[in-house]
């Protein structure tokens, strides 16, 4: 039995409905404001909104949005209807046709993933990945006597970047990179610096070399990380691909959450 619905961009008198899925009034309220705001001057176009209707109420929102780099992430009911889902999804599809390396990216922290409806839709699943979210706050900062800040240029270092895969590895502003060593010998790089977010930390655990691997040094310097990240940082949030259990289990041994799984899919 087929369902009744719409697949419409927004307009400037239903950015309301742009919101309207939003589990909190307040905020749906806060963001419409602002939405409003980035409209009148001219900073968004609300037909860059896909709305899925089913008897008039809105079922799903995607933003479409012109930076090609940017993974489309839809939000929708849980009980949407699977034609609307998948007709929802295929126009998504069919909107990002000229720029074939656009993902989609069904995140369970947005909506309940439909796999079955995002395949019926043309798209292909690709990778999965977990987002951790580690609280800063109250945290211990115990330095690991193994670890120390260092340069690029340090002795043992340019040899490990390039083991590890970054010989071009440069910090960004604000960003300060650490090595493990043992007897001299670099045995594990990684940095710390500003994330995306006000109060929020960013790290890239670079690696471990592989003949020191398996021995809980990545563990280490990523407890360290944490450590300088908490001195200015309130929280942490970062990801790993959902098969890399070595790194899931560093996560977890240093007090972070798993905050979602993100299932991307390709065009092709």
């Amino acid at each position: 039995m087929s369902t009744a619905f719409t697949l419409q961009a927004a307009t400037p008198d239903t950015l309301a409905d742009i919101h309207a899925l939003h589990s909190d009034p307040a905020e749906a309220a806060r963001r419409l404001t602002v939405t409003q705001e980035r409209v009148r001057a001219g900073q968004l176009d609300p037909a860059w909104f896909l709305l899925l209707r089913t008897d008039g109420a809105v079922q799903g929102v995607c933003f479409v949005g012109p930076n090609a780099r940017v993974p489309l992430f839809p939000t929708y009911r849980a009980d949407t209807p699977a034609d609307a889902l998948t007709a929802f999804l295929r126009e998504l599809r069919r909107r990002v046709s000229d720029t074939p390396d656009r993902q989609l990216l069904l995140d369970d922290t947005l909506v309940t993933p439909r796999p079955e409806e995002a395949v019926q839709a043309g798209w292909v699943p690709d990778s999965q990945h977990v987002i951790y979210r580690t609280d800063l706050r109250d945290r211990p900062h115990a330095p690991d006597p193994d670890v120390t800040a260092v340069s690029p240029d340090d002795p043992g270092v340019p040899e490990a970047l390039r083991e590890l895969g970054h010989p071009d590895w440069e910090a960004a502003e604000g960003w300060t990179l650490h090595a493990l060593r043992r007897e001299g010998q670099v045995l594990a790089l990684g940095a710390t610096g500003p994330g995306g977010r006000p109060g929020e930390a960013g790290l890239d655990l670079i690696g471990v070399r592989p003949a020191q691997r398996g021995r809980g040094y990545g563990a280490r310097l990523h407890a360290h990380l944490l450590g300088v990240a908490a001195q200015t940082f309130a929280s942490h949030t970062g990801g790993t691909d959902a098969g890399n259990h070595a790194m899931r289990r560093t996560f977890e041994r240093n007090g972070s959450v798993l905050l979602s799984t993100q299932q991307y899919y390709r065009q092709h």
